[in-house]
């Protein structure tokens, strides 16, 4: 008779129950089920229909996702207003990630972003963004001082590194479940807690607000690469060449252009959400449709119609059949 000690009987226990888990439970071999696919959480394995979001089977609705989007650069001092004024945000903060590209800093930019979005992802449930990514870069740009990057001179390759820059990041976190992506300077220091939700509700393919500065006694337009073309405008361009780049609000160059900080109250208009169309943005306060950047408009750091970076997206975006429009009246406040 064969005759079995009692170690080699639990062994074989042990192995008969190994074999049995995987025969039946284990996730290799188990069958392909409805919900594999349409959302897949089967690692590896995913569908998505970009035409019609998931929506809520309870509720048959869907809250857009809003992806703030924001490069910094020597800004460390910018840092803790910055997350002051985003956690004020009415806009339910679940539906909202935050995406940063830190590029060509030795002011500890990095550290106080690091430190400021882990104490942003450890508040309560309520108050958390539903991702924070940060993402560094260096494009090996420097200028002679911070004063100096409004000069005249610098402002075309200025203008091509940051359209490097923001291609990087929106490369880099726009997901799928994205719907609205929100460019918003590190340096904007004031606006509406309820901007989100303001701007969303125009359903625009772009639009943005108005952008000016401010002290306790006084205030002036700040972003002039939000712009309306003139019969001027048009007429000046058919003089150059096509890579020739324009920017906007110098002297060295008069490019005949309206400028949505020369229409606020025009014509006695008040409304706060009164649009008006234009032909280009800037990037201080900027919403975008995701399918309008997954479309193809994104920061060109060549000469596209004699524009570069936000401009020169605005310009795509026009060429690919969208619409683009601002609020003259609707104001946001930028660092001076």
């Amino acid at each position: 008779m064969l005759t079995h000690s009692p170690i080699q009987l639990v062994l074989i226990a042990l192995g008969s129950c190994l074999l049995l888990y995987y025969i039946f439970l284990s996730p290799s071999n188990q069958g392909c089920t409805d919900d594999d696919f349409g959302g897949s959480k089967r690692k590896g394995l995913a569908y998505y229909d970009m035409d019609h979001p998931i929506e809520n089977t309870t509720v048959n609705t869907r809250m857009d996702h809003v992806l703030i989007l924001t490069p910094f650069k020597e800004a460390a001092q910018h840092i803790e207003r910055y997350f002051d004024n985003v956690n004020k945000l009415t806009y339910p903060h679940d539906h909202i990630s935050l995406g940063f590209l830190v590029s060509d800093s030795t002011d500890g930019t990095i550290e106080k972003l690091q430190q400021r979005a882990q104490q942003a992802m450890q508040t309560s449930p309520w108050e958390r963004f539903h991702r924070i990514n940060i993402f560094q870069k260096d494009f090996a740009y420097e200028l002679a001082s911070n004063e100096d990057r409004h000069a005249f001179s610098v402002q075309v390759k200025r203008r091509q590194i940051m359209a490097k820059s923001r291609n990087t990041l929106l490369s880099a976190a726009l997901t799928q479940e994205i719907d609205w992506v929100l460019w918003l300077d590190g340096d904007v220091v004031e606006y509406p807690p309820s901007l989100l939700e303001e701007l969303m509700g125009l359903d625009k393919d772009i639009v943005v607000p108005n952008c000016y500065w401010h002290s306790y006694n006084e205030e002036g337009g700040y972003d002039r690469n939000n712009w309306q073309e003139t019969d001027q405008s048009w007429e000046f361009q058919r003089t150059l060449k096509s890579t020739d780049v324009l920017v906007e609000g110098y002297n060295e160059l008069i490019t005949h252009r309206k400028l949505l900080l020369d229409m606020r109250f025009e014509n006695d208009e008040t409304d706060l959400f009164y649009t008006v169309p234009l032909d280009a943005v800037g990037g201080t306060c900027t919403l975008v449709k995701a399918k309008v950047h997954r479309d193809g408009a994104i920061f060109p750091s060549f000469p596209f119609q004699h524009q570069v970076e936000t401009e020169g997206m605005a310009k795509m975006a026009k060429a690919l059949g969208y619409e683009i429009f601002g609020l003259p009246n609707y104001l946001v406040y930028h660092y001076i």
